[in-house]
């Protein structure tokens, strides 16, 4: 199977290249942060770098038992360093290596050796893992194909821009069930094993007492309230009034597993007139539509809900820092900041189409008192696109690359 293109993370390694500063690409189990190393040195072939000048290794595969202890590791890639080139060394889920940062830190020093690392767990860049490479590590967090990607994938079909959307928020967008005819039952059997590894691997084996029945509760009491501020106080009474009974602290440190391993992600809520970030509450957005079947169990979820995870996405692959807005009593859907904090406020809705609803997703803009852009993002593809200063945008070509 051909590689799919996954050009703007390459083109991230790219402009880190021969910088001396680790590159970290974190992400989901199974998103395609393995694939992404395999384009990448690709590009470096292509550029003139022999294969001799290239160690990669993935410490999950069983070949590579050996180079899991940090010595033997160190030894082996400082082998194959040459005085006179540049060595680029890969190394694959480096959490699997105990006191990995030791390693890492030890090539940091070294002039002719490029390092790239990649994880699945947010903890494997824990405080103190972060303190020993403070100011030496660049980080980009990896999420399943992009519509612009998947489109890209499937132009073939002849499939116009709708029913490619579609499919995206049907059958998901993990980069391996591309390998599957849509709908076929090998790629729904594919991605029910990504789910069931992930909860294994990720959420249960770092739990040792973990109840799968809870965890899946708790993945579906978030599903399918996607877009609607939430605790881990009403997860709890939710689980407690429905199911069996059970701690906070035990739905907490779950609730932590799964945002560790990138199942899902989280929105702080920042509020625009006090302009501080709101501790406790805040919105929770599922990785990929794809696992909703198996999470929920078939039952549906509303587009509007949809969309606004699809956006709550994009927004973090254009690697926005992502906060949801309260204005007052009013909300913006979200707040964002790019690197130079420039912010931008969003609103997302399916149609703007009646008066009425196009109004509601304008109050809340009424009421802030600043200059900075802002925008409805919507699946009308007719509408007004310039409202007193507020842009819509087409949500398609936004998930396709419409900039903002």
């Amino acid at each position: 199977m051909d590689l799919i293109k996954r050009n703007d993370y390459v083109q991230w390694l790219n402009s880190y290249r021969d910088k001396q500063v680790i590159k970290v690409v974190t992400g989901l189990r199974r998103v395609g942060k393995s694939k992404i190393f395999e384009l990448y040195i690709d590009e470096l072939k292509k550029n003139g770098v022999s294969g001799e000048q290239i160690i990669l290794i993935n410490f999950e595969e069983m070949e590579n038992a050996q180079l899991r202890e940090k010595t033997a590791l160190y030894q082996y890639i400082i082998s194959k360093a040459q005085p006179d080139k540049m060595l680029y060394v890969f190394l694959d889920e480096i959490q699997v290596v105990h006191e990995f940062e030791e390693v890492v830190d030890s090539l940091f020093v070294k002039p002719n050796i490029d390092v790239y690392i990649t994880g699945s767990n947010a903890k494997f860049l824990s405080s103190e893992i972060a303190t020993v490479l403070t100011g030496r590590y660049v980080e980009i967090n990896v999420l399943p194909l992009s519509l612009k990607e998947y489109s890209e994938h499937y132009k073939f079909t002849g499939k116009d821009r709708r029913a490619l959307f579609m499919d995206y928020i049907t059958y998901g967008a993990m980069p391996g069930m591309t390998m599957f005819d849509l709908g076929s039952s090998e790629q729904r059997e594919y991605i029910e094993s990504v789910y069931k590894t992930i909860l294994e691997k990720n959420v249960l084996k770092r739990n040792s007492n973990a109840s799968r029945q809870l965890v899946e509760h708790i993945l579906s009491f978030l599903v399918y309230n996607i877009g609607c501020l939430t605790t881990v106080k009403r997860i709890t009474d939710y689980i407690n009034t429905n199911t069996a009974k059970v701690s906070y602290n035990t739905v907490e440190s779950y609730f932590d597993t799964l945002q560790d391993c990138y199942f899902i992600y989280k929105a702080d809520r920042y509020d625009v007139v006090g302009k501080e970030y709101l501790k406790l509450i805040n919105k929770y957005y599922v990785t990929d539509f794809g696992f909703k079947y198996y999470i929920l169990n078939n039952k549906t979820i509303e587009i509007p809900q949809i969309l606004e995870n699809l956006v709550f996405l994009e927004l973090k692959r254009r690697r926005y820092k992502v906060a949801t807005g309260k204005v007052d009593d009013k909300e913006v859907d979200f707040i964002v900041k790019d690197t130079n904090d420039r912010i931008k406020y969003i609103q997302v809705a399916v149609t703007v189409m009646e008066e009425e609803k196009l109004q509601q997703e304008l109050r809340p803009f009424a009421e802030i008192q600043d200059n900075y852009p802002k925008y409805i993002i919507t699946l009308d593809d007719y509408f007004v696109r310039d409202h007193d200063g507020v842009i819509t945008i087409n949500a398609i070509d936004f998930l396709s690359g419409e900039e903002i």
